[in-house]
């Protein structure tokens, strides 16, 4: 039997070793878990007024960035508005002024090169009748001398 009672009081010291190493173990864990949440509640408390800082900051970033895309939707439709609206004035003004001014410098250059051809044929022809003159005159005072 004193085996039988070894084996007992061995087996007794095992159980009671083991329960003890898991309560110190639960302690252990307990302990820590406690430190880490007075941590994450420090952590917390601090991050708190900087996430609401973010959160404002966000916020505030999107409502500029609408407000800037609305601007900037208005802006382009207005200058595509002004565009169209520049593009069709410089058509009607080149109109008009291929139509009123064009025109007329055209009939009045061809005025002009008429009047010039005119006064060069004129000159020409008046000198040509100088000089037959001139000539008819000269040949009949050289038939007089003779």
């Amino acid at each position: 039997m004193f085996v039988y009672d070894l084996a007992t009081v061995a087996l007794w010291f095992f159980v009671a070793l083991f329960a003890i190493t898991t309560v110190v173990l639960f302690g252990i864990t307990a302990f820590a878990l406690t430190k880490l949440v007075k941590l994450v509640d420090t952590l917390v408390e601090k991050i708190e007024p900087v996430l609401g800082k973010a959160t404002d900051t966000i916020e505030t970033v999107q409502r500029v960035t609408t407000n800037v895309g609305e601007k900037a939707d208005v802006i382009l439709t207005k200058g595509e508005a002004l565009t169209d609206t520049l593009s069709v004035k410089t058509e009607r003004t080149a109109d008009v002024v291929q139509k009123s001014v064009t025109g007329p410098l055209i009939s009045l250059s061809s005025l002009i090169t008429g009047v010039s051809k005119g006064f060069s044929v004129y000159t020409h022809s008046s000198a040509t009748r100088s000089k037959a003159k001139a000539e008819t005159t000269g040949n009949a005072r050289r038939y007089e001398d003779i």
